[in-house]
């Protein structure tokens, strides 16, 4: 495999139209068993994933979103079906986590991006999806290398942490690893896919049933 570091040289320089190129299925697929009694608390723990949503509450349930900035479904989970969860009596229990599942180079920039910086993540990830008609339909590649910046340059990151990040080949192979670890142990297969409360749930569904599970698992 080419180093990422010129990967993503080749990405910024000679990405030149809106199509979006997948990412080599081998990556995803490197290995072949899944870990049936690995428990999700565990691949949080190894991980050191930070929820973007945390609940202060002592009753509380995970979710989990494997999702690709990319990813139509995803932005409408964010902008329409994630909403209405929020405004449930069953938001404040609940601690929600992002893993990027990246299906194409340019999800894949943007994973690195908003990884770069902790303390801008969960307002980066809203302005991705909340622009998602904008950036995906930009006419050059390096137009959605610019907007994808810019969103991250908005909420705090400097030019200088940008460059340090997109030249960070463990951050960048970090995010590669968990991916392919979402698919042997979660068999994540597409996006957006969640786990909550240690249940997985495929697809953007209706607010009323993420609501419904979420509520069962705190009556436990």
């Amino acid at each position: 495999m080419k180093k990422l570091g010129l990967f993503l040289k080749i990405l910024q320089k000679k990405f030149m139209n809106k199509t979006l190129f997948f990412i080599p299925i081998f990556i995803i697929l490197a290995f072949n068993s899944i870990a049936k009694d690995y428990e999700y608390q565990q691949f949080l723990s190894e991980n050191n994933l930070v929820p973007v949503i945390q609940s202060s509450s002592n009753n509380t349930v995970d979710i989990i979103e494997f999702s690709s900035f990319s990813c139509s479904h995803c932005a409408t989970f964010h902008n329409e079906t994630l909403i209405e969860i929020k405004d449930s009596e069953v938001f404040q229990n609940i601690n929600y986590y992002i893993v990027d599942f990246p299906l194409n180079q340019a999800a894949f920039y943007a994973s690195i991006v908003a990884s770069c910086d902790l303390s801008i993540r969960p307002n980066y990830i809203d302005s991705i999806y909340e622009n998602y008609s904008v950036w995906t339909k930009a006419e050059s590649g390096e137009q959605i290398i610019d907007l994808l910046n810019s969103y991250g340059l908005q909420h705090g990151l400097s030019e200088e942490q940008l460059e340090m990040c997109l030249k960070d080949e463990d951050l960048q192979n970090n995010l590669l690893s968990r991916q392919v670890d979402s698919q042997n142990i979660f068999g994540v297969e597409s996006t957006p896919t969640f786990i909550v409360g240690g249940e997985k749930v495929q697809g953007n569904r209706p607010a009323s049933e993420f609501i419904k599970i979420i509520s069962k698992k705190l009556k436990k």
